[in-house]
């Protein structure tokens, strides 16, 4: 005998799924990349907005989900609008700088990465460029591999482990290292991932670690922001103060 199911109970489950179905991470990757490994392997120039820092630069801060160990991406459709980060300026152009040639702004980097992950975030636009922002000054991770001798260089080689300890040290939990390789085919240090939780500021230890290949000794190539080309702006449709829709 059939069963009915109360309109009531359906009425709920019309209006709730929406709200059910909705996309929820549990904690963020830091993603720090250091510019000196990207332009070992492209051409790297000027931003239009002037010099950036030298110092590893913002990648992102991702949203994951630790059962799955897969990005949170696109929950919904928020617009991004560039004069919402107006306060924000000159901490994104000096250390979330876009130096692909030919030279430009950061602006096309920064859409993306809400598009594709601030929307996920729970935080406003303001908020979640701040939170990044903010992270990247608090683990200093340039200053940390200072303190134990491990400068930028072309003269010597460092163990991946003493650069993870350094770094695991002075934030309290370990990282995880990502290495590229240079012009002659030896790794070097690329990216630093450090997991944050949902709160968008305590650092923890990594529910999910992403695996990278990497030799025990790399090389952390010089950066040098002197040294980046001058070279014509390519157009960039996105600097305008306007929503994307």
């Amino acid at each position: 005998m059939a069963t009915r199911v109360p309109l009531a109970f359906l009425c709920f489950m019309l209006f709730a799924s929406p709200f059910l179905a909705a996309k929820t991470f549990d904690f963020y990757y830091l993603v720090l990349m250091w510019p000196g490994a990207y332009c070992t392997q492209s051409a790297c120039c000027r931003p239009t907005t002037g010099l950036p820092k030298n110092d590893f630069f913002v990648r992102g801060l991702w949203t994951f989900d630790s059962t799955t160990g897969k990005p949170v991406t696109k929950c919904n459709s928020d617009p991004f609008y560039v004069d919402q980060l107006s306060s924000l300026k000159d901490g994104l152009n000096s250390y979330w700088a876009n130096v692909k040639c030919p030279s430009n702004n950061g602006v096309v980097y920064w859409k993306k990465t809400w598009k594709t992950y601030g929307v996920c975030s729970r935080l406003n636009e303001t908020e979640y460029f701040q939170a990044a922002l903010d992270l990247r000054a608090k683990v200093d991770v340039l200053s940390l591999l200072d303190k134990k001798g491990i400068k930028p260089s072309l003269l010597y080689i460092y163990g991946a482990s003493d650069i993870e300890k350094a770094i695991a040290e002075g934030i309290g939990a370990t990282p995880v290292i990502r290495c590229s390789k240079g012009l002659l085919g030896q790794f070097q240090l690329y990216e630093i991932y450090i997991c944050v939780d949902k709160d968008g500021k305590t650092i923890i230890e990594c529910p999910v670690k992403p695996r990278f290949t990497c030799s025990e000794e790399i090389f952390f190539t010089p950066f040098d922001t002197n040294n980046l080309h001058n070279a014509p702006a390519a157009p960039d449709p996105a600097e305008l103060p306007v929503s994307d829709e």
